[in-house]
């Protein structure tokens, strides 16, 4: 396995400057499908992660019963109640929820699915026709959670598409693999070369098997990030991986468009590389700020202590780098 660590020089060439000739939107529309009555917390750490890293605008799609309570928690936040669970499905047809999603996603740059998203079959779906409508669109995804189930059922979802970045855990990984064919036992193969593997017989998509080191791999190419993170597994923290990889591809839809000149001297990232440079960028973060948050408050951390620190992991990585580039003032 190749053990390679993009340097953050050139993952900054992924952040846009911040200028004043900015509009809203610019630096990236994102949206998290998923969130039922029992998970409303797992899509609101995604799209809170995705803003406190800088993208723009921050839309969830969520069952109606979910709805509100998830509006309570932010108002920062876009809540689009269109999903509906089988107990919920009288007022609205799952081709009415198309439709309803459709014009959205023709408004983002890139979006997630399967935080909270549950065992519901109306909800899941929903999700596999989104999903379809989003590499109909060629929008970056990031798929973790219980949409990572839906892989596992059917692998042509995603197979084939090179802009989707895959972020399962370890008990995810093997359910994944198992259903691929693909050993984790360790015996036959080691899990990194497995997460190789697993990438190549989904057709080129970004695996990110998370773990003590998470593995980074296109099936080509493999980035290794073993950033100290904190030593707390509280729940949510794997969302907030998926919210700042959703930033970090909607930028990189902006970098392929050439909005802004690279912060950096770095070399270009390849256009194909852009999911796993995103992905990097992500994992570094989220591992940071877990540390930052224990080292704060130690057992009593949990994922809203680590959302508290996505901006200060972010400067403590960015800074010096992205103040190389100063806007001119008005």
């Amino acid at each position: 396995m190749s053990d390679l660590r993009p340097r953050v020089q050139t993952l900054a060439q992924l952040i846009p400057p911040l200028t004043y000739d900015l509009h809203k939107g610019d630096c990236g529309r994102v949206a998290a499908i998923g969130g039922c009555e029992e998970y409303t917390g797992a899509p609101y750490f995604v799209a809170s992660s995705a803003l406190r890293l800088g993208s723009d605008v921050a839309y969830v799609i969520c069952e109606k019963d979910a709805a509100t309570v998830i509006k309570s928690y932010s108002p920062d936040l876009i809540v689009n109640p269109y999903l509906r669970s089988v107990d919920n499905q009288g007022d609205r047809s799952l081709d009415e929820i198309e439709k309803k999603i459709a014009p959205l996603l023709d408004k983002l740059h890139a979006v997630s699915a399967g935080s909270g998203l549950g065992n519901d079959t109306n909800m899941r779906e929903s999700v596999r026709r989104a999903i379809k409508a989003a590499r109909e669109r060629d929008l970056p995804i990031v798929l973790d959670a219980d949409a990572l189930a839906l892989v596992t059922e059917s692998p042509d979802i995603i197979s084939g598409y090179a802009n989707a970045v895959l972020t399962p855990n370890p008990p995810e990984f093997a359910r994944l693999s198992k259903a691929l064919g693909v050993s984790t036992t360790g015996k036959e193969l080691p899990v990194d070369e497995a997460a190789q593997v697993v990438a190549q017989k989904l057709g080129g998509v970004t695996v990110v098997r998370k773990g003590k080191k998470d593995i980074i791999t296109n099936g080509q190419r493999v980035f290794v990030c073993d950033e100290t993170g904190g030593l707390r597994r509280c729940g949510g923290q794997g969302d907030l991986l998926s919210g700042a990889t959703l930033t970090f591809l909607a930028w990189g839809e902006k970098y392929k468009q050439g909005m802004w000149k690279p912060q950096s001297s770095s070399e270009p990232i390849e256009h194909a590389l852009i999911p796993m440079h995103a992905a990097y960028a992500a994992c570094m973060l989220a591992r940071h700020a877990s540390f930052l948050a224990y080292e704060e408050c130690g057992r009593a951390t949990t994922s809203s202590s680590v959302l508290e620190q996505i901006d200060i992991a972010f400067d403590n990585k960015f800074e010096e780098i992205l103040n190389a580039v100063k806007p001119s003032k008005l």
